[in-house]
């Protein structure tokens, strides 16, 4: 009865962390939230026209991306955001804070299932850190960056589904359409499809009758995805990286989740970490193993996908950027589930193992305040662009025009930002024109 007592209040305490978390990664958001589009952003200008024009059909809502992602339910939320708030970003980063919300109660969800009793409630806190991570910052204050949280939970939603002790098919299409949704969102969740395969060819309380009709639906799904990714492109020519390339990038990618602020330190960690894994999974029991190696399967998917994609034209180190971040925590949290049980089954490893995870801890804080710290610098530097672009409005400096929007966008900003002021939308806030 007493550790079911201390079962509880672990429990209880974690929910309470968690709501506390959620709550102050949803009041930054809003104080570090970007005012206007920038970047990729002003991509939505021309499809909000279309929309309002009642022909969204010829913009580029249905189009693939910047070579290789779809949009199009990233574009679909951002639309009604951008119209039920007037053009304000702030209802963008709050659609998008919900998501990261629902995506770490999920993966706590995941963690109080499959971990054993009586767990630390100090270990609790750090997963909880995890979950609701401030690097997702980085993301959450860019409205545009909502593709990247429905991309979230179409990885997370079909792993937590399809590793339930039980399953229906109404969860195993909540988890077709989940991955769906986030693959119309950005292409790196077409990583969660084979995983979701092998997880349903696992479970063996589903006939292989059952399991093969489930599977062909996911592959039907890839196969029309990839199509049509893969048709937009037609013609287009492609360089891909050598493959040392693509998993030097993928290292870093993976790497800095903890350790973006000592990105030299990255790979060699994940080295470590990966043979840590190895040693502890197979002591594993099954019910947790399963879970664990998909979600750090899902990520190292999406940096292979990514690292496949941009190794070439941008170079390894570009796997450091700061909105993979929200990808990498995935394989560190799965990592963590996995790693954190074997302190206490295997009493031979206490001795290592708690001076490992001790550090991933450590790791984990410092790279929450490096990333909060990089957001705060964002957040400064889009305000001046702001005030600079009302305030130079029409005739802008094209230096600012190319550090606000970056080469080739720099050229088409000054009539997409009219178009913006012709709306009154932000941040020409009262100064619409007719």
């Amino acid at each position: 009865m007493e550790v079911l007592s201390d079962e509880r209040g672990a429990s209880r305490q974690a929910r309470l962390w968690g709501g506390l978390a959620a709550l102050l990664l949803v009041a930054a958001t809003m104080a570090l939230h970007i005012g206007l589009p920038l970047w990729d952003h002003i991509d939505l200008v021309p499809i909000y026209r279309a929309w309002q024009e009642g022909d969204v059909s010829s913009s580029a809502f249905w189009r693939v991306h910047d070579g290789s992602h779809l949009h199009t339910s990233a574009y679909a939320v951002l639309l009604l955001t951008t119209w039920l708030s007037q053009g304000r970003p702030w209802l963008d980063c709050l659609v998008s804070a919900l998501l990261m919300a629902g995506v770490a109660v999920l993966l706590l969800r995941l963690a109080n299932r499959i971990l054993p009793r009586g767990l630390g409630r100090g270990w609790w806190f750090v997963l909880g850190l995890l979950a609701f991570y401030p690097g997702h910052l980085i993301n959450l204050q860019w409205g545009w960056q909502v593709a990247v949280f429905i991309s979230l939970v179409g990885m997370v939603v079909p792993v937590v589904l399809l590793t339930a002790r039980s399953l229906r098919w109404s969860g195993w299409a909540a988890s077709l359409l989940a991955a769906v949704l986030g693959v119309m969102s950005f292409g790196t969740t077409l990583a969660v499809f084979p995983v979701a395969v092998a997880l349903l060819l696992l479970r063996s309380d589903w006939s292989w009758l059952r399991r093969g009709i489930g599977v062909s639906f996911w592959l039907m799904a890839l196969a029309g995805l990839v199509a049509w990714m893969r048709w937009d492109r037609a013609g287009e020519a492609i360089t891909r990286p050598q493959l040392g390339d693509v998993l030097l990038y993928a290292g870093n990618y993976l790497g800095s989740g903890l350790l973006h602020f000592a990105q030299s330190l990255a790979l060699p960690w994940l080295v470590v970490a990966l043979v840590v894994a190895a040693v502890v999974a197979r002591r594993a029991p099954r019910q947790r193993l399963v879970p664990c190696l998909a979600l750090m399967a899902c990520a190292t998917g999406a940096a292979l996908l990514t690292a496949w994609g941009r190794a070439a034209p941008f170079g390894v180190e570009h796997g450091f950027m700061t909105r993979y971040v929200s990808y990498s925590i995935l394989f560190w949290f799965g990592w963590l589930m996995l790693v954190l049980p074997a302190m206490t089954e295997q009493p031979a490893w206490s001795r290592w193992l708690r001076p490992v995870l001790l550090l991933v801890a450590v790791m984990a804080t410092f790279n929450a305040l490096h990333m909060t710290k990089k957001a705060i610098g964002v957040a400064r530097n889009a305000n001046a662009y702001a005030q600079q672009i009302v305030s130079q409005y029409p005739n802008y400096d094209p230096q600012l025009l190319e550090r606000a929007y970056g080469p080739g966008r720099d050229q088409k900003a000054p009539e997409l930002l009219g178009i913006w002021r012709q709306y009154g939308f932000g941040p020409f806030e009262g100064r619409r024109s007719e």
